[in-house]
This record gives structure tokens, C-alpha cells and sequence, in this order.
């Protein structure tokens, strides 16, 4: 599937999965805790974008200007922390735990593999079975025997009419 179609399915999905989980959380916490988590780790994640939120920028933008788009990943300095932040600032406990789990390295290692994985993955599906990739030093040119049968068709000499058609059964 699509990277389109599960952002699609993402943005449908999430939402709902979020209210059923803070309806678990607060059931099981009650509501005003519920209410009170739900509203502290949107502060922290704002707290933690305002501390370090500049610096990390200022160290994306310098490894964007250097490798280009290839800078983005996860193992960028800054780049995790500045992803985590703001999933933490986005209200929902589902969002949170991705953030806090983007802080911590071993987790940060854990997706940043998956992301790969599924990325060589996608790539090994996409390409054509009908293409062989060759060294230069393996494949030589072959002259394209369609063109030499069509000069050789053109060159032929045409047979001389008299300008009538000829019609079978006349």
C-alpha cells in the first residue's frame, strides 16, 4: 500500500484510536488524572521543544544544507528529539508514547532499523523483474537488425504499373 493511503488511513484511524485509549486511561485513573496527564505531557513536550527545539533545528538545517534530503533520518542529531517534542505537544496518549519512545535510544535504534527495513523493502517490490542491471564491462551494443530489414525494404527496387488497379473477379 501507499505511503498516500496510510497517511489517509492514519489521519481516519488515530483520532479514534486516541479517544478510546483516553477513555481507557481514564477509566481505569479516573477522569481528572486523565485530564491532568493529558494536559502536563502536551506542556512537557512544549517545554522540551522551547529547550532544545532551536539548537536541533539549527543542526538540521545544517546537515540539510550539506547532504541535502538524505540528512533527514532519525540517527540526524536533533531530529528524533525535535519529532518526539512535537508528537508530545499533539494531544493523545498514543502520540505521547511515540514521543517519549523517540527520547530514548534504544527505541530511537528499534524504528529507526524498522523505517530501513521497510524501506529496502518497498524498494526491492517497486522495481521491474523485466530489467537486469549490467556492469558496463558485461553487455556490449547490437546493431538493431528492425532498421537494416527496413533500408533493405526501402532500397527494393518498385515494380513498374501501368496506373490501372487490378480488381480480382473483373
Amino acid at each position: 500500500m501507499s505511503l498516500v493511503k496510510w497517511g489517509f488511513i492514519g489521519l481516519l484511524v488515530l483520532p479514534a484510536a486516541e479517544l478510546a485509549t483516553f477513555v481507557l486511561v481514564a477509566a481505569l485513573i479516573g477522569w481528572l488524572a486523565a485530564a491532568m496527564l493529558f494536559v502536563a505531557t502536551s506542556v512537557v513536550g512544549v517545554m522540551l521543544l522551547r529547550h532544545s527545539g532551536r539548537d536541533n533545528l539549527d543542526r538540521l538545517r545544517a546537515a540539510f544544507a550539506q547532504e541535502g534530503f538524505r540528512a533527514v533520518h532519525l540517527e540526524t542529531p536533533g531530529v528524533a528529539a525535535m519529532l518526539g517534542g512535537i508528537l508530545l505537544v499533539f494531544p493523545g496518549f498514543i502520540t505521547d508514547i511515540l514521543g517519549a519512545a523517540l527520547f530514548l535510544p534504544p527505541a530511537r535504534r528499534w524504528l529507526t532499523g524498522v523505517l530501513a527495513r521497510s524501506a529496502s523493502a518497498r524498494r526491492g517490490q517497486s522495481q521491474d523483474h523485466r530489467i537486469i542491471d549490467l556492469e558496463p564491462s558485461e553487455w556490449r551494443q547490437l546493431p538493431d537488425q528492425r532498421r537494416s530489414r527496413q533500408r533493405k525494404s526501402q532500397a527494393a527496387p518498385k515494380r513498374a504499373t501501368n496506373g490501372a488497379s487490378t480488381r480480382r473477379g473483373a
